[in-house]
């Protein structure tokens, strides 16, 4: 299993929060929705900033977060909806 340190653009915030909502891997990570993690992160007291989505999609890809485009910012925030 793939640890959530080892993704891209995953520092100790991202790591905190992600455990806290019990995310421990990548694994578990894919196999769990967008809207999901926004209300789990609201449950726990943490504003689900966009960029922390902007973050996880780029960092699955393997991407620097702020090389998200226009249009992929714009399907992200209607998963979110």
């Amino acid at each position: 299993m793939s640890q959530l340190n080892e993704i891209k653009n995953f520092g100790p915030y991202m790591v905190t929060i992600l455990h806290k909502i019990g995310i421990h891997t990548k694994e578990e990570l894919l196999n769990t929705d967008y809207k999901h993690i926004r209300d789990a992160l609201v449950s726990k007291g943490i504003r689900p900033h966009l960029n922390i989505f902007y973050s996880i999609e780029m960092g699955l890809q393997g991407r620097v977060w702020s090389d998200i485009t226009p249009q992929e910012k714009k399907e992200l925030q209607e998963m979110l909806k």
